[in-house]
């Protein structure tokens, strides 16, 4: 892959309509921080498209979850989000295939990155939440390095067994001998992809369940999309081979879980901003008055801009 394909890059978000006031800070900052040559792709449920066309311009497109899902996919009829919360519901969609159990949400979204990777324009594909915030210029230079693509990779081990379920899935995906832990975390906000490569992990995924890939991931009830592609990376391509460099520094400065418990507690979360920080994270189950959500956004940006000043 010549070093004109790491020309562009887009951004790829799923949001929908729960997450439509943090996903406007989201687009804001987009416009405000990001290189414009690196598009927006925001995928959101087709009923829910009306309610997102405001964030359509020259650089992001707004585009259906449908259309990243094959058509045996078929989403099962649930209440609104309210509702479901009051009936104790899914907070995610079911999906039903012909081909395996009933799909969580949470397992059809990490599919649908993937297929939203593979069809992009871009061989740099960023995935960013719609709670993130840019908070100082996204540049290219922070996701190519000497022609190379950057893979966020942390040789620390989560010790979860979520973790360790996500990467003994990896593994028997991918053909690999059992591991619980496969040398490195790769979950992160920020997730940098190259598209060659991800091309080359489903048809790896294809060619081991001896099935379509989507099947293969639907009859996988515990799995991390970012752990996947990074073992794939790592373990079955190699780094060199895939065009890829390693870091084991977050480009996002995240707050995973659990409100803020006062000043100190939030002066503590600001005063961690590195300066290879472009974005902040708060997740949006997390709950917080969208007006203090954008004050700690607002106070990020500040701490940024005072970085590069100094």
């Amino acid at each position: 892959m010549s070093d004109a394909s790491l020309a562009t890059a887009s951004l790829v978000t799923c949001s929908y309509s729960g997450d439509l006031d943090v996903c406007r800070l989201l687009c804001a900052s987009v416009d405000r921080f990001v290189a414009p040559e690196i598009g927006h792709k925001l995928y959101v449920p087709a009923k829910d498209v009306p309610l997102f066309a405001e964030f359509a311009s020259p650089r992001r497109t707004i585009a259906t979850q449908e259309s990243l899902l094959p058509r045996w996919f078929w989403k099962v009829p649930l209440p609104s989000p309210a509702w479901r919360a009051r009936l104790g519901l899914p907070r995610r969609n079911v999906y039903l295939t012909p081909f395996s159990a009933p799909v969580r949400g949470w397992i059809a979204q990490q599919i649908m990155k993937l297929a939203a990777t593979a069809q992009d324009d871009a061989e740099i594909v960023v995935h960013v939440d719609s709670d993130n915030a840019f908070i100082r210029p996204l540049r290219l230079d922070h996701l190519t390095q000497d022609g190379r693509v950057r893979l966020y990779r942390n040789p620390q081990m989560v010790e979860m067994e979520s973790h360790r379920a996500w990467h003994a899935a990896a593994g028997r995906l991918l053909g690999l001998p059992h591991a619980d832990f496969y040398g490195a975390e790769y979950i992160d906000q920020l997730v940098v992809w190259r598209r060659s490569v991800l091309l080359a992990l489903i048809a790896r995924l294809a060619e081991v369940a001896g099935r379509d890939w989507r099947v293969a991931l639907a009859r996988t009830p515990h799995f991390a999309e970012y752990i996947l592609y990074g073992v794939f990376a790592d373990r079955v391509r190699g780094l060199e081979a895939a065009g890829l460099f390693a870091s084991d520094q977050s480009l996002c400065l995240s707050r995973w879980s659990g409100a803020f418990d006062g000043a100190a507690d939030e002066d503590a979360f600001i005063a961690a901003l590195r300066p290879d920080h472009v974005a902040c994270l708060i997740q949006s189950p997390i709950a917080m008055p969208l007006a203090e959500r954008r004050r700690i956004f607002e106070r990020a940006t500040a701490r940024a801009a005072a970085q590069e000043a100094a």
